[in-house]
């Protein structure tokens, strides 16, 4: 549907109808309309009215208007118009910082652009409700039984746990853990975080020996951790063949004695890296190195293949298929960008974790998740502030939500070390250099469910708490989002009585819910920020058996 704004007015009108509806809004008078015309121009001075409200700070009267003239419009069909009411409306919304309300509101706007074919402005929209939205999903914890664990130790991929997520990192280059002909991070890793880690990310260049990272092999072997090989094609993909080369690579890695996450060409969806390449190339070398290694190296070396996260228009487009690929990895970073911000207020909202939805959505299905290598940033290098705070926290809510949230994710390495790239600008993600961070990281990992070895498991699960919740006491925890960029403290409220509170993700609190047996119920959760202010509450339903 084609569209019309008469400049100045901030009105826009359906091919239909929008020359007479211009020219009567221009000269103020309606009166020689049809009376259809004349029924849309009443409409229009609800919507006059509902600016001039809104221009005198009146808000809340404002938005009943844009509301009304939204419904009126919509049962019109006149779905574009409708949509800039609702728009309106979400931005009155946010001056009364009723952001629950605003998101709403754009999801409706979204939905009516969609109706007249405008794409783009409803994907837009879209995203920025999406950003704002809050939402919780409640989990409890529960052990499983032997059984239970047998059952799901059945078609697992190469070096896939049956239950609970491997911790890996990239340490090589930190200071603090490592030196060259002297102390080694297999060693001195798990003393720095307090656990020791299951497996470690080693970069390799294809076309040198295996041997070249001989050191690394033997301390892995001897500490019983695995290797992540990021191997890295530096002169294309051109020189990538079933050869010689190729096939003593995976002879050797075969023969090393250390469980290997061969991790081909990673991130190959970007446009930064040197083995950058059409899908076709990509997907015929990615299969050519599985089937050499899948032949030469069985059960030893597991295929990961491992997309940036971003972007994402043409990640799909790259996958080798099921057949070559065992693990489906990611690269999940997050650096400080307040430019992003809906709000306009020049704060980061974004979510770490949710930066994950895509490649889980679309593979956990039949593959495990890892993600290969990963980190948040505690500066903002544009403006070197430091955001130590909204960095520890959404290190707190990644690791505290995979768990619960993605249970298909098998392995999560950290990529510990403040690097620089060649436009100079230093990504800060060294524990080494932050405390905070360093112990973030470390309560963070000391839950169970991270694995220490290949081989290992837990019996420690998470169940959501859905159409049905057991009667008896539980240990709820919750995956708790909200527009706040930070929260302080989530309050979990039965029957208007709080029954549990937790200051920290995953925000775990006992719940007796054997009280309520037979009852349905809704459990009500209330957000705040770290200043102790409201942020948002939402209910989860369910029937308490």
């Amino acid at each position: 549907m084609n569209r019309l704004e008469i400049r100045g007015t901030g009105k826009w009108f359906g091919k239909g109808g929008a020359l007479l509806l211009a020219a009567a809004l221009i000269t103020g008078t309606a009166a020689s309309a049809r009376p259809e015309t004349a029924h849309a121009y009443s409409v229009w001075n609800v919507y006059n009215e509902a600016m001039r409200l809104d221009k005198q700070g009146r808000y809340a009267e404002a938005i009943a208007k844009y509301e009304q003239a939204g419904r009126e419009m919509a049962a019109s069909r006149d779905y574009g118009n409708a949509g800039r009411m609702y728009r309106n409306a979400g931005e009155a919304y946010v001056k009364l910082k009723r952001y629950d309300r605003a998101v709403v509101s754009w999801d409706l706007e979204s939905a009516y652009y969609a109706k007249v074919n405008l794409v783009q402005d409803s994907i837009a929209v879209q995203r920025k409700a999406d950003a704002l939205r809050s939402s919780v999903q409640l989990y409890y914890g529960t052990g499983l039984s032997e059984a239970a664990l047998a059952g799901r130790e059945r078609g697992l991929a190469p070096l896939e746990p049956a239950n609970g997520i491997l911790l890996g990192a990239y340490a090589e280059q930190n200071p603090k853990v490592h030196a060259t002909n002297g102390k080694f991070y297999t060693n001195e890793y798990p003393k720095f975080t307090g656990k020791k880690h299951a497996g470690y990310l080693i970069y390799f260049t294809y076309g040198t020996p295996l041997s070249t990272i001989r050191s690394h092999l033997d301390a892995a072997k001897r500490s019983g951790t695995a290797i992540e090989l990021g191997v890295q094609p530096l002169q294309g993909m051109g020189q990538v063949r079933d050869d010689a080369y190729l096939r003593q690579l995976a002879r050797d890695a075969a023969a090393s004695g250390v469980p290997i996450f061969l991790r081909f060409a990673n991130e190959m969806n970007g446009n930064w890296t040197p083995w950058k390449s059409t899908p076709k190339t990509y997907i015929e070398k990615f299969r050519l190195v599985a089937d050499v290694f899948h032949e030469e190296a069985p059960g030893s070396v597991a295929m990961v293949w491992a997309p940036g996260a971003n972007p994402i228009d043409n990640l799909r487009s790259y996958y080798p298929g099921d057949k070559y690929v065992d693990w489906v990895g990611v690269s999940l970073y997050s650096i400080y960008n307040p430019s992003a911000d809906p709000l306009k207020q020049g704060i980061d909202r974004s979510s770490h974790i949710a930066k994950l939805d895509a490649v889980y959505g679309w593979y956990a299905d039949r593959k495990p998740i890892m993600i290969a290598e990963g980190s948040v940033s505690y500066m903002y290098p544009e403006k070197m502030r430091d955001v130590t705070e909204w960095s520890v926290y959404q290190t707190q809510q990644l690791y505290a939500t995979l768990p619960m949230k993605y249970p298909k994710v098998k392995a999560a390495f950290w990529f510990d070390v403040d690097t620089q790239g060649t436009t100079d600008r230093v990504k800060y993600y060294g524990l080494s250099n932050n405390d905070k961070m360093l112990a973030a990281y470390r309560k963070a990992i000391a839950n169970p469910f991270y694995l220490s070895g290949i081989g290992a498991n837990t019996t420690l699960s998470y169940n959501p708490i859905a159409a049905t919740v057991p009667a008896r006491k539980l240990s709820v925890s919750g995956y708790v989002k909200t527009w706040s960029p930070t929260l302080g403290r989530v309050v979990y409220k039965i029957g208007g009585k709080q029954v549990g509170a937790a200051a920290n993700p995953p925000w775990t609190a006992e719940l007796d819910f054997s009280k309520y047996r037979g009852k349905s119920i809704t459990v009500d959760v209330a957000a705040y920020d770290k200043q102790g202010k409201w942020v948002t509450t939402q209910s989860v339903k369910t029937k308490v058996q």
